[in-house]
């Protein structure tokens, strides 16, 4: 690549006659256009980076996202933020994928709930998973912390990318050991042609394994 800096094209073009300068200043305006359009459009093709959380740690931020300020990252069809108000609970939601223990990986933070990005699109035909902490290290409530509340025929919303708010009813709320979470996890009614389920941790926590022996699962439907 040939390097002009500008005191060099001066220079050259102090050596030219008038035409010649026209010509080559006409040439440099026109390399400069064609240079910016092509950085401008490269900068517009550039997707929003893809925040898929496939880590689960053990020490969650415990520090509570300012709603206003807050910068959610996701395409305008995924799920942005969750609002459960008959148990006063939201928070924005994360991408999670399956993590280090293959299994569904949970939010960096105890007050967001993360959609398992395997599951399909929330609004869309099938079955959706949202996950979320019970409660913090650090004596912290977490954003499902009374998820065990929520009664049938409770409603909540979640907001896409969007800005487009789904609501939903819940049908069911199950407490299971955690080792049959699994597959009421996954088990979607079929008359619910647009499900949603809620997964938190539950009953007593085992200081041995560093895990809750239960798990609560809240199924919901499309309303």
């Amino acid at each position: 690549m040939y390097n002009l800096s500008v005191p060099k094209i001066i220079n050259k073009l102090n050596n030219m006659g008038k035409r010649s300068k026209l010509l080559v200043f006409f040439i440099v305006i026109a390399v400069v256009a064609v240079l910016t359009i092509f950085i401008v459009r490269n900068g517009q093709n550039k997707s929003t980076p893809d925040k898929t959380i496939a880590y689960s740690t053990n020490s969650p931020s415990e520090k509570k996202p300012n709603k206003n300020t807050y910068k959610w990252v996701g395409s305008p069809d995924e799920p942005k933020y969750i609002t459960l108000p008959t148990i006063n609970a939201g928070g924005f939601v994360q991408k999670v994928g399956v993590d280090q223990n293959n299994q569904i990986a949970v939010p960096d933070n105890t007050h967001m709930a993360g959609w398992f990005s395997d599951s399909v699109k929330p609004g869309s035909q099938g079955l959706s998973i949202i996950d979320g902490h019970v409660s913090g290290r650090i004596n912290s409530d977490g954003i499902f912390r009374d998820l065990v509340k929520l009664k049938i025929g409770d409603k909540f919303d979640v907001e896409l990318g969007n800005g487009k708010k789904l609501n939903y009813k819940v049908t069911q709320i199950v407490q299971v050991p955690t080792k049959n979470a699994p597959s009421v996890l996954f088990s979607q009614d079929p008359k619910s042609k647009s499900q949603l389920n809620l997964i938190t941790c539950g009953g007593k926590f085992n200081l041995q394994t560093k895990q809750y022996d239960d798990r609560i699962i809240v199924y919901s439907e499309l309303s």
